[in-house]
């Protein structure tokens, strides 16, 4: 054959597939039979297979027009909310795949979301917003979809006052994912004031709110440090500030590192963080004496080191120019 393969080794239904399968996992099931190697092969790794052959044959697009219908038709009992969810989770299995994010929005997908995010059934809000976060990452084409069919509003709105913990969560997710390296989401992004809601979110007592608030904000001063002036322009700092110095507990690793960011390069945080009435050097002083020893701690502690260090050279050259 001109490619080098062996068509004998394409499988045209369940047994062929099996039999490949099996032989390549144990060479001596190739002198079984079909029947005999479906009868002896483990359960799950038959369900597994049966599954990929039934995907080899099925129209990704088709399967999601049909998951868009019932998700547009299906009423809302409870069970009519599990069907919905059902292909929900289709949609979202479909289109971890890029080109298939694209084929959702171009068959008209973007017209279920609303309905599923103003939903008052929060597994289907919060699963709505686990496939936008899907669809937008990495992906430029549905990001800009998303931006014209202005769900970014939305989407803050949610991580602000939703009354699910889990769907706020949801929603920074889709909206970090949204935002990552792409500059028309970042400007958009910083038009509707989104760090004030990211710092409101740094606020509540919910940790993974903490912990993706900061990591987005990280990430998005990495990208274009110029978003560090708007951060100081809203108080940034002095939230940060103020969450550290708070009765200690995982999440400040997370605090401090952000601080870290912003103070590293940027006069102005610098200048903001030296104010005598936070007393930064004595507190990190003191909380590196108190991480002394605690593994579990040690990148909290060297953050905390490298920020005491930022903040002597800022007193020094201070006290150098007076």
């Amino acid at each position: 054959m001109a490619d080098g393969g062996d068509r004998r080794m394409i499988p045209k239904d369940m047994k062929g597939l099996l039999r490949i399968s099996s032989e390549i996992a144990d060479p001596s099931n190739a002198n079984k039979t079909s029947e005999e190697v479906i009868t002896q092969m483990d359960p799950e790794r038959k369900e597994f297979l049966e599954k990929a052959l039934s995907e080899l044959n099925t129209d990704p697009v088709q399967r999601m027009k049909a998951c868009i219908h019932v998700i547009k038709n299906t009423d809302d009992s409870e069970d009519g909310v599990d069907t919905k969810l059902s292909a929900l989770e289709e949609i979202l299995d479909w289109c971890g795949q890029i080109d298939f994010a694209i084929d959702f929005h171009k068959i008209g997908g973007f017209e279920i979301l609303p309905q599923l995010l103003n939903h008052e059934e929060s597994e289907l809000r919060w699963n709505c917003l686990e496939v936008i976060a899907e669809i937008v990452q990495n992906n430029p084409y549905c990001q800009k979809a998303v931006l014209e069919h202005g769900l970014m509003p939305v989407l803050l709105k949610m991580l602000d006052t939703d009354s699910n913990n889990t769907v706020k969560t949801k929603a920074l997710y889709a909206l970090s994912c949204l935002a990552r390296d792409d500059p028309d989401s970042q400007k958009k992004f910083v038009e509707l004031n989104g760090f004030s809601y990211l710092m409101r979110a740094m606020q509540t007592n919910v940790e993974k709110l903490q912990v993706k608030a900061s990591f987005m904000l990280r990430g998005m001063c990495t990208s274009n440090p110029e978003f560090k002036d708007t951060l100081c322009d809203i108080g940034m700092v002095e939230q940060l500030i103020g969450l550290v110095q708070q009765d200690h507990n995982q999440q400040h690793e997370h605090m401090m590192n952000a601080l870290l960011l912003l103070v590293t390069n940027h006069q102005r945080a610098k200048q903001i963080a030296q104010k005598s009435e936070f007393k930064l050097i004595d507190f990190l002083q003191q909380r590196i004496e108190f991480l002394k020893g605690k593994e579990e701690f040690l990148e909290e502690s060297e953050y905390a080191q490298q920020i005491l260090s930022i903040m002597k050279q800022e007193e020094d050259t201070s006290t150098a120019i007076r």
